[in-house]
C-alpha cells in the first residue's frame, strides 16, 4: 500500500488531479465538425436528450422551426432562449437566421414544452452522430440571451458568450463595424453601377410545382424583358411578414436571358434525388405546400413580390403577381 504523504511523485499527481477537477468547467464547451456549426460556440447543456424524432423542413418568422415527424408538419418556437425580433441591419439577427436556416433538411429530436398550436420544444440537430441543443448554440454564441427557469438550464451558455463579449454582449463594437462594413459595401456597388450599363432582366415567377411535401419544388421563372441576370434574387418571404425575407437565392449567372425565355429552379431539401428533373439552378431550402410569398429583386433593386396557393380546381399552385 502506497501513502501521498511517503511518495512525492504520487503527492504531485494527487495535487494535480485536484487541479485539474477544480478547473472543469460547469458545462463541456465543444465545437461541432460540420461546416453549419462554424463560426458558432457550443455549451453542452446538463440535460439529456429526448423526445420523438422529425425533419426540420423550413423556419417561419426568422426564428421558429416547421418540423415534419409521423406524416405530420408542426410549427415550434424554440423555448429557453428569448430570441431577438429580426432586424435586417443587425449583424446578430442575420447570423442568428443564417443558422437557423441551415438546420433545414437536418434530422431533429424534439422534446416538447407546450402542445397547442404555438408549440414550443426544445430541438436537437443530428450532426455527425452527435446531437446539439440548437437553443444552446444561439445562447453560446452570445445570439440570444437565456430565459430565467427554463427547463433545460442555458445559463452556463450565456455566461461563457458573455465573459468572451460574443455577439449581443458586444453590441456596440458590432454596430460600429456593422456600418463602416456596410458604408464600404455601398460605395462599392455604386462604383460598379456607374461602370456598368447593362440592362438587367425583368422576371416573373409563371409557374410553380411542389413535391413530396416541400421537398422538392420547381420554380419557373420568364423574362418579361430580356437582360442580364447577375445581381437577382428570389427569396422565400414568411407567411406572417411578407416584409422579410425566410431564404434567399442568388441567381449567380451573367448570361443575359431573352425576352419570353424560361429559366427552371429547382428548391430541393434533398440532393441526392435530383436526376429525374430538369433545371437552370439549383436552391437547397423548402417550399411551404400550404402556400406562400415569393420575391424577385433585380440588380436595379426593383422588387416584385407573388403569392401561390394550391387550387384543387386544377391540382395546382396558381400564381398571383402583387404588385
Amino acid at each position: 500500500m502506497c501513502y501521498l504523504e511517503d511518495n512525492k511523485p504520487l503527492r504531485s499527481l494527487y495535487l494535480l488531479m485536484v487541479i485539474v477537477f477544480i478547473a472543469l468547467p460547469h458545462s463541456e464547451v465543444t465545437f461541432a465538425n460540420s461546416q453549419i456549426m462554424e463560426g458558432f460556440y457550443y455549451v453542452t447543456p446538463e440535460a439529456s436528450v429526448s423526445g420523438f424524432t422529425g425533419i426540420i423542413v423550413g423556419t417561419e418568422n426568422n426564428y421558429d422551426l416547421l418540423i415534419i415527424a409521423n406524416g405530420h408538419l408542426k410549427r415550434y418556437s424554440l423555448s429557453g432562449a428569448e430570441i431577438p425580433q429580426y432586424d435586417s441591419t443587425d449583424s446578430n439577427s442575420k447570423k442568428c437566421l443564417n443558422l437557423i436556416r441551415n438546420t433545414i433538411g437536418l434530422e431533429a429530436i424534439v422534446h416538447e414544452v407546450t402542445t397547442s398550436k404555438e408549440a414550443s420544444a426544445y430541438v436537437w440537430i443530428l450532426l455527425d452522430g452527435e446531437a446539439y441543443l440548437i437553443q444552446s448554440i444561439i445562447v453560446s454564441s452570445g445570439l440570444s440571451k437565456a430565459v430565467d427557469g427554463g427547463e433545460i438550464e442555458l445559463v452556463p451558455a450565456e455566461e461563457f458568450a458573455r465573459e468572451r463579449s460574443l455577439g449581443i454582449w458586444a453590441e456596440e463594437p458590432e454596430v460600429l463595424e456593422s456600418g463602416i462594413e456596410e458604408t464600404s459595401q455601398r460605395e462599392a456597388i455604386e462604383e460598379v453601377v456607374e461602370e456598368d450599363s447593362r440592362a438587367a432582366a425583368r422576371l416573373t415567377i409563371s409557374k410553380i410545382d411542389i413535391f413530396d411535401n416541400g421537398e422538392h419544388a420547381l420554380l419557373t421563372l420568364a423574362a418579361d424583358k430580356g437582360g442580364y441576370l447577375e445581381g437577382s434574387e428570389v427569396s422565400i418571404l414568411s407567411r406572417a411578414d411578407r416584409t422579410t425575407d425566410e431564404d434567399v437565392f442568388s441567381l449567380d449567372s451573367q448570361d443575359p436571358i431573352e425576352t419570353a425565355e424560361e429559366l427552371r429552379i429547382l428548391i430541393t431539401l434533398d440532393r441526392s434525388r435530383t436526376t429525374s428533373f430538369e433545371y437552370d439552378f439549383l436552391w437547397e431550402s423548402y417550399l411551404d405546400p400550404r402556400g406562400g410569398y415569393l420575391k424577385i429583386k433585380d440588380e436595379n433593386g426593383s422588387e416584385r413580390l407573388f403569392e401561390y396557393e394550391y387550387d384543387r380546381r386544377i391540382s395546382g399552385f396558381t400564381v398571383t403577381p402583387l404588385d
